[in-house]
């Protein structure tokens, strides 16, 4: 403890001795009133525009259909009764209602983002080509689970397996309801180019 403790106070003699602060010496500083505080603007004329008015536009609008003072059997204010006259304008109800459901069509899986293999580096080095089949089944999410590979050599199952499960799938959708589905095949070939 004792070495540490002359270390230490070593350390700090030193630091105190590379740091001086009565070295910095700071620049007066020079203070400049403003007289004003706001930009002095001189006055200028405001710039006029002539225009010239638009003409006016006659336009003949479409004649009113003719309104009655009172309508026939209203007693006490008067209201206004418009006159249907030769009138050719359709009326349909408007009827409000809350949209029904719609289910969904019947679906098999489908692929959004298919596999994509990388070829294993010591089947390339060896110049083997291959095919695999991909076994496998789908989560109602469209996740792939359960995945086992049948390739034509061995050293190519686990880049498919891998590639299947990084793979996205729309799910099997039965009676409106997404549900899990079984025993999907994925055919997959390497081959070098």
């Amino acid at each position: 403890m004792l070495p540490a403790a002359v270390v230490t106070l070593g350390l700090f003699v030193a630091m105190t001795q590379l740091i001086r602060v009565d070295e910095v010496e700071l620049a007066p500083v020079v203070h400049r009133p403003l007289l004003t505080i706001t930009p002095q603007h001189k006055e200028s004329e405001p710039n006029l525009i002539d225009r010239v008015p638009a003409p006016d536009v006659d336009v003949e609008l479409p004649p009113m259909p003719p309104v009655t003072k009172t309508g026939p059997t209203v007693e006490g204010l008067p209201l206004p009764v418009i006159d249907r006259g030769d009138w050719d304008i359709s009326r349909e109800p408007i009827r409000f209602a809350p949209p029904a459901p719609q289910p969904i069509a019947e679906r098999i899986a489908q692929a959004i983002r298919p596999p994509v293999a990388s070829y294993p580096a010591d089947m390339a080095r060896r110049g083997l080509e291959g095919s695999c089949d991909v076994h496998f089944s789908l989560t109602t999410r469209g996740l792939p689970y359960d995945i086992s590979a049948t390739c034509s050599h061995a050293g190519f199952e686990k880049e498919a397996v891998r590639a299947v499960g990084r793979a996205e799938f729309l799910p099997e959708i039965r009676q409106g309801v997404p549900v899990e589905s079984h025993n999907y095949v994925y055919p997959m070939e390497f081959k070098l180019q």
